[in-house]
């Protein structure tokens, strides 16, 4: 029974504790005093002390809110260490607990250009190091845009790993927006790092990266290999760059050595396409003398036989001309017939009338000639782009180019006269 009364008289006493410890805080005209601080000290140091043992999971959140891609968020942290960055990719955080615009770096184009290209070019040595399957597999999906210099960087890298031009073309979804689709490269030079530093910017500022879209199972797994080939170059900007080799510095011949080369011309000189040697003095003529200019002999009968392949003789003037020439560029006679005319032409390509040389669809003007085009033989609902020149199809609500709206039929003269129903 007495213990009882003692918890009954123990609750009571709390509850004029608490009415009396509640009192104060109803009149008194100040705020409320702010939670403690080193409580929420605390709780931060325990969730530190809890993340710390992995650090990647620390910097995640951060590179997350910056760029979809670790990988480039740490090259271009690199680049900034290096000194292509002249700015800081990460600013202080404000007052309202956001990220400042430093962030914007990470994703612009504009501001991230000039510093990659940069990098790529001082380390041309760094390519070699990068693995041909993941190089591969970003360039066979197509180009990530029709920009020029985009578009033969990806055929380059293609021209290097013996892919067919072809078989990508087909695949890529820009085939009927680009100019230079299905054109295999000629002479092409050697790859380099900027042609994969270039791919590889213009897919981590891809608007379908940045927003997180889903795409198609060839684009991801050219994603993986790109995200792959930034981490190799991260890894491969701490070595050492390799010298670049002597340039051959050119020396003024002495006055003896000079004369030499006068009397005897150096089999080391520059000869253009066309020119020959005389067989009698050793004199270097040009592809338009038909006789030495130092002994007027004769030009040797064997001459034909080192034109290139296509190359043609005008029979009238004896001019040496190109195999892409039609007519002769000295006295504008007309070339030989061959089989290698019928070539397959792409849809808008078109015949000059007046000197037959084949010009792409994007040709306002012959290339040869300069003669302006004619005017194209459409089929039925056909139009062309009034901005940008393009021919599009029937269906096509807007221009694939530019983006430009369709322009209105041109009203006939018995279109006022035609049935029309009347509902």
């Amino acid at each position: 029974m007495s213990a009882s009364k003692l918890l009954l008289s123990g609750t009571g006493l709390l509850r004029i504790h608490r009415a009396v410890t509640l009192l104060p805080l109803v009149l008194s005209a100040k705020p409320f005093p702010p939670i403690s601080v080193r409580f929420r000290r605390l709780c931060s140091s325990v969730a530190i002390d809890s993340v710390a043992l992995d650090g990647s999971e620390l910097s995640q959140p951060t590179s997350i809110l910056l760029h979809p891609w670790p990988e480039w968020v740490t090259f271009v942290d690199r680049l900034k260490t290096q000194g292509y960055l002249t700015e800081s990719p990460i600013k202080e955080e404000g007052t309202d607990g956001k990220v400042g615009t430093g962030h914007l770096i990470y994703r612009e184009l504009n501001l991230i250009k000039d510093p990659c290209l940069s990098f790529a070019r001082d380390r041309y040595d760094l390519f070699k190091s990068l693995s041909s399957n993941d190089i591969q597999a970003v360039v066979e999906v197509g180009c990530p845009n029709i920009l020029r210099k985009v578009v033969n960087s990806a055929k380059r890298l293609r021209t290097h790993l013996q892919l067919d031009e072809g078989d990508v073309c087909s695949s890529c979804n820009l085939r009927d927006s680009c100019d230079r689709a299905y054109v295999v490269p000629k002479d092409s030079e050697s790859p380099r790092t900027v042609d994969v530093m270039r791919l590889l910017m213009f897919y981590a500022v891809d608007p379908l990266v940045t927003s997180g879209n889903q795409m198609s199972p060839r684009r991801e797994r050219a994603e993986v290999c790109a995200r792959k080939l930034i981490s190799k170059l991260v890894e491969l900007s701490e070595s050492t760059p390799t010298p670049a080799p002597l340039k051959q510095t050119m020396k003024a011949p002495s006055v003896e050595k000079k004369a030499i080369l006068d009397n005897n011309v150096s089999t080391n000189a520059e000869m253009k396409r066309g020119d020959w040697m005389c067989p009698n003095c050793n004199f270097l003529n040009f592809k338009r003398n038909t006789r030495c200019l130092k002994c007027r002999g004769d030009r040797p009968e064997n001459f034909a036989n080192e034109i290139k392949e296509g190359d043609w003789i005008c029979s009238k003037c004896n001019f040496l001309n190109f195999s892409r020439n039609r007519r002769c560029l000295e006295c504008s006679a007309d070339g030989p017939t061959r089989p290698g005319d019928n070539v397959e032409m792409k849809k808008g390509d078109w015949n000059c009338p007046d000197c037959k040389f084949m010009n792409f669809a994007s040709n306002k003007k012959c290339k040869s000639c300069r003669k302006p085009r004619p005017e194209r033989q459409l089929n039925p609902g056909e139009w062309e782009c009034p901005s940008c020149d393009f021919l599009n199809f029937n269906r096509n609500a807007v221009c694939k180019k530019c983006n430009s709206e369709r322009p209105r039929q041109k009203q006939t003269e018995y279109e006022d006269r035609l049935w029309r129903r009347p509902y």
